[in-house]
This record gives C-alpha cells, sequence and structure tokens, in this order.
C-alpha cells in the first residue's frame, strides 16, 4: 500500500516529515507567539525531524503515523467545529 515511500528521494522524505510535522503542529498543539519565539519552534521542530528521517530511512513507518495523525486530529477538530456549530 505505501511501496511509494520506499521510492521517493531522501531529500524528499525528510520535506514530507517536515510538513506533516509542521501541520500536526499548527492545528494541534500551536498558540499565538511572538515571530521570534515561533521561529525558535520551527527551528527546533525541523531538527526534530531529523530523527523521524532517520527512523524512516530505517524503515520504520515514520511517514504513515505521521499521516494516521493527522487523519485523527483533523477528524477531532470536525467534529469539535459540528458539535459547536449545534450548540449555536
Amino acid at each position: 500500500m505505501f511501496n511509494w515511500i520506499t521510492q521517493i528521494p531522501p531529500w524528499s522524505l525528510y520535506f514530507i516529515i517536515l510538513v506533516l510535522s509542521v501541520v500536526i503542529y499548527k492545528v494541534a498543539f500551536a498558540r499565538k507567539l511572538p515571530p521570534l519565539k515561533s521561529l525558535v519552534v520551527y527551528m527546533v521542530l525541523a531538527m526534530g525531524c531529523v530523527l523521524f528521517w532517520i527512523m524512516q530511512l530505517a524503515q520504520f513507518p515514520m511517514i504513515q503515523a505521521l499521516l494516521i495523525t493527522v487523519i485523527i486530529i483533523v477528524v477531532t477538530r470536525v467534529r469539535l467545529w459540528y458539535s459547536k456549530k449545534q450548540e449555536k
């Protein structure tokens, strides 16, 4: 099912992991921060994605886990939005 991941160049895998991590951070955890603090948060996030990238290169399913996480967070946000809409 996810055989296409093995055909992607390593630098692209890092970019995919970084984008998915940023989406997860923005949707689930982000708060309004000053620009400099936001820059620091994203730099630390980018450094942390190196570990996920190394694990992905070692054949651990990191991209698949991040995709599932994004799906769960989106479903939760949609349900939250729908329940708030029903209350009004």
